[in-house]
């Protein structure tokens, strides 16, 4: 597999060693006006999904992808936040995020990840898209350990 694609299973890792106890802290914000790190898991789980579904069909074929807005990326979040409060065990929240990344691991991993596409008229790889998922996963990785 390749190495950058192997870097989208640290998110698989550390969603293993969540405890069960530890379901009331995960409800909780992190801090004054953020989300809660159950939200922080299903808005990961929401994007794997979007990526999954919505981006890597037409990233595999080299297509022309449409843009995302604002609006668009503040709705997601916002039902992603609804989503892990609506009250889902966290148990089931963890299982759900962790068969998403594993879809969506085991997509990406015999492609070319050279492949290109267009956003935006911007041209991409799938790796350098790849790398931006990972480091969007480094970003919420550090907030949920912090």
């Amino acid at each position: 597999m390749n190495t950058i694609v192997n870097q989208l299973t640290g998110w698989i890792d550390y969603l293993k060693n969540i405890k069960a106890e530890q379901h009331e802290e995960f409800f909780k914000t992190i801090a004054e006006g953020k989300w809660s790190k159950a939200a922080i898991i299903a808005h990961i789980f929401y994007w794997d999904r979007f990526f999954y579904e919505k981006r890597l069909p037409a990233m595999l074929e080299g297509g022309t992808l449409p843009s995302i807005d604002a609006s668009y990326v503040e709705e997601m979040n916002n039902k992603a936040d609804k989503y892990a409060h609506s009250g889902i065990q966290l148990s089931d929240l963890i299982n759900k995020a962790i068969k998403q990344r594993e879809i969506l691991v085991d997509s990406l991993k015999d492609q070319d990840l050279s492949q290109t596409f267009i956003i935006n008229d911007n041209k991409y790889t799938l790796e350098s898209y790849v790398k931006g998922e990972v480091e969007h996963d480094q970003h919420h990785l550090k907030q949920l350990k912090g």
